[in-house]
């Protein structure tokens, strides 16, 4: 995964962001993460191997999910309706599938012992199941306010990210890793 791509699909965002609900704030915060994230991005190879696919959705996926929000005008609809989730939540898949599959770590690991599919659908559940949590919190706040937007881009992430830990902590309670060394 290219480290400076990753980081301009982060920068991306805050443009697309930028261009459809202005705020200094929110830009400065987004810049700020957007550095932190680059500091993931540099030096992955040093983290687990299932950063690549966090970085992957964050930087690509949630790229996607922004860009039919382009063509609608509406970056965060906050009335839950399924044609903008399923638009947001194509757009990720599209942005971020390929990279993922070649080149997250993760994945690699999982196609050497023959369950990469069910890996990325695992994946894939987690995050849509996250990204609906976190959409909750957003039908709470008052519509028409563009900073809005803003926080449920932030959401969407966090959720998604959550959505991923979630399943790796069941799948290593249903099936515990083979190279771990045996106590006893």
């Amino acid at each position: 995964m290219n480290p400076y791509l990753l980081t301009l699909s982060c920068l991306a965002q805050l443009a697309v962001l930028a261009w459809l609900a202005p705020w200094g704030e929110g830009l400065a915060a987004g810049l700020g993460l957007t550095g932190v994230f680059a500091m993931f991005a540099f030096t992955r190879r040093r983290w687990g191997a299932h950063l690549d696919m966090y970085l992957a959705m964050t930087g690509w996926g949630g790229l996607g999910m922004l860009l039919p929000s382009i063509q609608s005008g509406v970056l965060c609809n906050h009335q839950f309706q399924w044609q903008h989730y399923a638009a947001m939540s194509t757009g990720m898949w599209i942005f971020a599938l390929v990279p993922i599959w070649r080149e997250a770590r993760c994945l690699a690991a999982a196609k050497r012992q023959g369950r990469a599919g069910w890996t990325l659908v695992l994946d894939g559940i987690g995050m849509q199941f996250g990204m609906g949590l976190a959409h909750l919190p957003l039908m709470l706040l008052p519509m028409g306010d563009l900073r809005v937007a803003w926080f449920g881009q932030a959401l969407m992430l966090i959720g998604m990210g959550l959505g991923m830990m979630a399943v790796q902590v069941l799948m290593e309670i249903v099936v515990p890793r083979q190279d771990a060394a045996a106590i006893g």
